[in-house]
């Protein structure tokens, strides 16, 4: 296995992405950050972590630190998938966004949480994790701009001109 978060002290790139030479190491750097996890969050994770599960961590960290990187879990229910993507999201330094989705929630308020990612990601370049299941996509269009998103890098008819003027206006601001 390969992977950069064995040095978890150093700044995100300065890390090194080097082989993992000890199982028993990198178990204990990942207690370590689950820890951490628990800690720093009101959700508490408890996992069990084995082998299997210090490989597909690895595989999620090492997408995630790939520029532009995305990957799509599939599993039963339960399998630990949105855990470890939580957890290596926490071990890159990245934030993570997961919509919040409830009776009334729509294409209105999916494209305003759509909106503010990308806000985040593109003007304040603040490093994100957009976490979503197959059970909070309500409509099709959801699915829809997300791929548009991924193939594209944008949501068509997203932004009205003075929302693209303002965004144009704080990149140049934290630009400089």
């Amino acid at each position: 296995m390969f992977g950069d978060y064995m040095n978890l002290d150093a700044e995100a790139d300065d890390r090194v992405y080097d082989e993992i030479k000890s199982l028993e190491e990198m178990y204990t750097v990942v207690e370590q950050c689950l820890d951490e996890y628990n800690n720093t969050h009101k959700n508490r994770m408890n996992l069990v972590i084995f082998r299997y599960v210090l490989e597909h961590l690895s595989r999620i960290c090492r997408v995630l630190r790939v520029p532009g990187g995305n990957a799509l879990l599939v599993g039963v229910g339960g399998s630990g998938r949105q855990s470890l993507t939580r957890l290596a999201c926490a071990m890159a330094g990245y934030s993570l966004f997961q919509p919040e989705i409830s009776k009334s929630y729509g294409k209105n308020e999916w494209r305003e949480d759509i909106k503010q990612v990308l806000k985040d990601t593109g003007s304040l370049n603040k490093t994100t994790v957009f976490l979503i299941t197959d059970t909070q996509i309500k409509e099709e269009s959801f699915l829809e701009d997300i791929d548009s998103l991924l193939n594209t890098g944008e949501v068509p008819n997203l932004f009205a001109a003075d929302e693209k003027a303002e965004i144009m206006e704080v990149c140049i601001i934290v630009k400089q």
